[in-house]
């Protein structure tokens, strides 16, 4: 497949979407995929970035003037209006002929992408946003930050737009992956902050690199404390200079120019001071403690999550910068273990690889997969799974295979409509029903798929839920619906903007029949690990059968 990804870096923007998108165009490489970038030639761009990273780079003219109609927040950003912006993307677009179009920009929106549908009809559009502000035409839309909700986006997508939404898809470089348990193990270890990364991102036009450094240097002397300070500027930072003149007066201070082993110095720092852009999820993935700087308005929403999350101690407001800066510093200092903790929850560090892959899926199952969905069961869909369960073909890969009545059917499935640990979905094609999810927030008891165990709405839960789900008996056969079902219904569960669990669990535990190959090849498709076999477990017509036990973990599912 040939994509092209359209985003910008400039004094203004930063380097965060570019790098990003970098980490994105990785991830589809590896999977055989030809990537073009088109940047626009800003002050402070990347474009000599990319011949480092043998990737193909379309060059846009630096705009001669800001005259135009802006109809977002950001769209001086773009430097031209989004009509002419796309106007000269045209030609590039129709030498490469994309299967897919990503757009990373604050500035591009609905009208752009309209053009491109109206020019190219068969193309899909990835649009990946943070602020939740402006309409979109688009098949995918990737949002990675932490609790953002399906609400956000509803009314401004299409329908059938797909939502990757939350930190499970937060576009990290591998090495942030790698330098994981490394780093969590070493945090383990840690009683005092003795070395503090700083980094502003890849530009801080504001400089406000120099007045951490001076009041972190106010601090020590007050406080008789010592630490190693590490500073990373970006290559194009433009107060690099004043930082380093700086430094040179600290003791034990050094600072590094586009440095390329960040996850290392993440994993090797006791904590960070970093604004609040994308590389809070570097942090979160290494479990590095951080004083969070709000640099942009942009910046506000990501950083006030987590800080309502205790996952980052946040400097919200710089009108009173010293004073503020020292409070927050001494807080860091006395939470750091429960902020690292709570941290490296929010972030596994395998996000590009799982949007890669839900790519590589919707190229797959492209003739279903734009009209696929799962949504929450209601009491309308009663009937319908009664009518299912029953059938011949759906009961005989059941724990319990016996009809049954539909007053059994109501009260039970009303019970589980009103239990705070059960979540029952339905699956659709076409927006027609064809099929059923039920996962259950597991209780004390191991086998409770089984044996039905869920007593009550205050039964106490684990970290784990189990899962059960069968297609209607009349599903069309062979188009690899059932994966799809278990893509979309796991990703549901695991994702942190539903707000069914006060958490998501941690992993997802099925039990299957030995005799039904269909379900077994399924799990292990979907990456669930076999657990144990139950030896002769389950009985039915006289013969007695094993009972294959499987877990997946919110880590181990790439999608």
């Amino acid at each position: 497949m040939k994509f092209v990804i359209r985003a910008d870096a400039s004094l203004q923007i930063g380097s965060g979407h570019i790098m990003r998108c970098l980490t994105l165009a990785n991830a589809l490489k590896k999977n055989e995929h030809e990537v073009t970038f088109i940047c626009r030639e800003h002050d402070g761009h990347l474009i000599d970035f990319f011949n480092n990273q043998n990737i193909n780079v379309e060059i846009l003219a630096k705009p001669k003037n800001q005259n135009f109609t802006k109809n977002y927040a950001h769209s001086e950003w773009l430097g031209v209006s989004e009509t002419d912006d796309f106007a000269e993307c045209l030609p590039i677009l129709q030498k490469i002929q994309p299967n897919w179009l990503i757009i990373d920009h604050y500035a591009i929106a609905k009208n752009w992408q309209t053009l491109a549908r109206q020019h190219f009809p068969n193309v899909k559009i990835l649009q990946i946003d943070d602020l939740a502000d402006r309409e979109h035409d688009c098949d995918i839309l990737l949002d990675q930050t932490f609790g953002r909700k399906n609400d956000d986006y509803q009314s401004l997508v299409l329908k059938n737009c797909q939502l990757l939404l939350g930190c499970r898809f937060a576009l990290l470089r591998d090495e942030f992956a790698n330098w994981r348990e490394f780093s969590l193990g070493r945090r383990q270890k840690i009683s005092k902050i003795k070395t503090i990364l700083i980094n502003l991102g890849g530009v801080d036009k504001d400089n406000i690199t120099l007045k951490v450094l001076q009041n972190l240097a106010e601090y020590c002397q007050k406080t008789e404390q010592n630490f190693n300070i590490t500073v990373v500027m970006g290559k194009t930072a433009p107060h690099t200079p004043s930082v380093q003149d700086f430094a040179k007066q600290m003791p034990n201070c050094h600072v590094l120019i586009g440095a390329d082993n960040m996850a290392e110095l993440m994993a090797n720092a006791d904590m960070a001071i970093g604004a609040g852009g994308s590389t809070s999820w570097e942090r979160c993935c290494l479990g590095v403690p951080a004083l969070l700087l709000v640099l942009a308005d942009n910046q506000s929403y990501l950083a006030n999550v987590l800080h309502e999350k205790n996952a980052v101690v946040a400097l919200l407001d710089l009108q009173n910068f010293e004073q503020d800066f020292l409070a927050k510093l001494q807080d860091l200092q006395q939470t750091f273990v429960k902020i690292s903790q709570n941290c490296q929850k929010v972030v596994d560090g395998f996000g590009a690889k799982r949007v890669a892959n839900y790519l590589d899926l919707s190229v797959k199952y492209q003739q279903n997969f734009a009209k696929i969905s799962v949504r929450l069961a209601t009491v309308n869909d009663l009937i319908t799974v009664w009518q299912w369960r029953n059938h011949e073909e759906v009961r005989k890969f059941m724990f319990g295979q016996d009809e049954i009545a539909l007053s059994d059917h109501k009260k039970w499935f009303n019970k589980q409509l009103s239990l705070s640990n059960v979540t029952l979905l339905i699956f659709e094609l076409n927006q027609q029903p064809i099929g059923f999810v039920n996962f259950t927030r597991l209780t004390v008891d191991k086998y409770q798929t089984l044996n039905n165990s869920v007593k009550s709405k205050n039964a106490l839960a684990t970290n784990k839920a189990s899962w059960g789900f069968y297609l209607s008996p009349d599903c069309p056969k062979g188009q690899g619906l059932g994966f799809l079902l278990g893509v979309l219904a796991i990703g549901f569960i695991f994702n942190q903007t539903n707000t069914l669990y006060q958490k998501p669990p941690q992993a997802i535990t099925a039990q299957v029949l030995a005799y039904n190959q269909a379900s077994l090849a399924l799990h292990r498709k979907l990456g669930f690990v076999e657990k144990d076999v139950l030896k002769q477990y389950f009985s039915v017509n006289n013969q007695t059968y094993d009972v294959f036990e499987f877990e997946l973990t919110s880590e181990q599912f790439l999608f």
